[in-house]
């Protein structure tokens, strides 16, 4: 069946009155409100065949329509608009990062604070990942005879202290010396780049007995390696259930255990996403693959250092999402976010995709 310029105009008058009332739509409302030059016989027959399509549904007898999800993805992909955010909203979000601390996992905080205190929907950000970012300094400082403290500061100044086991006995110089050592060879490399032959390299600078140095790279290793990676922040979950579709008991106890639920979050994020516009990505109810999920929608941007991807900002509410409100507030945020980043004072700490981004 051919998708007419006239089916297009009411299916987008379906999603933006259910968007605003979240009740049914009859072509009575649409010919008043959208599309006064049709007759409500006309949108009428337009409409059986959108529901023939799969495009809308109705959801009891003798009631009006409402859009399905393969709607909505018809309509993010080729209906919504790609308007500007609130330049407003959009100066007061910027001005309050500005006078944030530089630490990357501390920013990120208050941007999932402040995104869903403006789109009135729950976010989700997932922390940098150590695995994925680039060494900055490393120490390594005595704790007892049979261990050492690792102290790692990423690019973006993210810091992790992990304790690792010695099982030769180390002076407090030694561990000192072969530190300086290993932040000359490792510095602005990833762990992936941190390859043999640069091992042996370090081995034969620190100077120090090689089982010694074997059984220290080795645990240094395991530690980068196993690395807690994978810190959640969820901002603003109570927040969907001011919308109707979670006025049910069940539903809603449902999505607010998902929320509490890391490893669900980080398979939220991981699972391959359509791209939409400047480098966001929409999953649309049952096109996400968790269950507890099928009623929502949720958009996602990645976030970038250095052309790496570390992270994800994701923005979760009802499939009735106000979409074009969700992703000009990411894209605002994704032109604004390397200003914030460009401070004498501050160092250089990391970007969002730009349009070439997947």
């Amino acid at each position: 069946m051919e998708m007419s310029e006239r089916k297009l105009q009411i299916l987008q008058a379906i999603i933006l009155n259910y968007l605003e009332t979240a009740e049914p739509v009859g072509s009575r409302t649409i010919s008043r409100r959208f599309l006064m030059d049709l007759s409500s016989a006309t949108i009428r027959n337009e409409m059986s065949d959108l529901e023939e399509m799969g495009l809308i549904e109705q959801p009891h007898t003798s009631a009006g329509r409402i859009p399905s999800s393969k709607g909505y993805r018809l309509y993010v992909d080729q209906l919504m608009k790609r308007d500007t955010v609130d330049d407003q909203q959009m100066n007061i979000l910027m001005n309050l990062l500005k006078n944030k601390t530089v630490q990357l996992d501390s920013l990120l905080r208050e941007i999932g604070d402040l995104l869903s205190t403006m789109t009135k929907y729950p976010t989700v950000v997932t922390m940098p990942q150590i695995k994925q970012s680039a060494l900055k300094h490393l120490q390594l400082m005595p704790l007892d005879e049979h261990s050492a403290i690792l102290v790692l500061v990423t690019d973006g100044n993210i810091v992790r202290n992990h304790v690792i086991p010695l099982q030769h006995e180390m002076k407090e110089t030694d561990l000192y010396r072969i530190s300086d050592v290993l932040n000359k060879e490792l510095s602005g490399l990833s762990l992936s780049q941190m390859d043999l032959p640069l091992i042996q390299k370090i081995k034969r600078d620190c100077h120090v007995e090689p089982e010694i140095m074997e059984s220290l790279l080795n645990a240094i290793s395991d530690t980068l390696e196993h690395a807690k990676d994978g810190d959640v922040f969820t901002s603003g979950a109570t927040n969907i259930l001011s919308f109707p579709e979670f006025s049910d008991i069940a539903r809603a106890r449902s999505l607010m255990e998902f929320f509490n639920q890391k490893d669900q979050i980080l398979h939220m994020v991981s699972t391959e996403e359509r791209p939409v516009g400047t480098g966001l990505k929409i999953r649309i109810g049952t096109e996400n693959t968790i269950e507890q999920l099928h009623d929502c929608s949720i958009v996602t941007a990645n976030y970038r250092y250095k052309d790496r991807t570390i992270g994800t900002i994701s923005v979760v509410g009802p499939i009735r999402m106000d979409y074009q409100k969700v992703v000009s507030a990411l894209e605002g945020l994704m032109l604004d976010f390397p200003d914030l980043f460009g401070k004498p004072t501050g160092p250089d700490i990391g970007s969002l995709p730009d349009s070439k981004a997947n």
